[in-house]
């Protein structure tokens, strides 16, 4: 017997959006192909990574291949994408079908660490919550001034 589909939503919520999040970063640390994640992305993907933007999975615009090409190169891992826990998730609905997401995660526990933050965007997509966005910032290390 298949499972049932999820329901279809006609706006967002909160946990539905934390509840993707949580499928994300589960989905990245198993490592799953690049055709695998799209069940948790939109049309109109934008990804502002630290030296690169990734436009899109449409395959039909050549996108996919863009994404699958940046994803393969990530085997070093996706800690700054969301595989290990975040310290912090903040979300805020913005309307019935769009969310904004902040995701903070420090380098380690010593101060020393660059912090990182995510920005998502999240819109209702065919009924589902799906990434059409994800912004990445990293904040440098916060450095002790001392008295000489």
């Amino acid at each position: 017997m298949e499972s049932p589909e999820p329901a279809r939503r006609t706006a967002l919520s909160v946990p539905a959006v934390r509840r993707l999040v949580t499928q994300w970063q589960a989905a990245l640390a198993r490592r799953p192909s690049a055709a695998d994640l799209l069940p948790h992305l939109a049309n109109g993907l934008l990804l502002e990574l630290p030296g690169r933007t990734v436009r899109g999975t449409d395959e039909f615009q050549g996108h996919f291949e863009e994404f699958r090409a940046w994803y393969r190169g990530r085997a070093g891992g996706f800690g700054f994408l969301g595989a290990r826990p975040a310290e912090e998730v903040r979300i805020q609905l913005v309307s019935p079908i769009h969310a904004e997401v902040t995701i903070t995660r420090a380098g380690s526990a010593a101060p020393q660490q660059e912090t990182t933050r995510q920005i998502w965007r999240v819109v209702l997509q065919g009924g589902v919550p799906r990434i059409r966005g994800i912004a990445f910032v990293q904040h440098p290390p916060v450095v002790a001034l001392t008295r000489p």
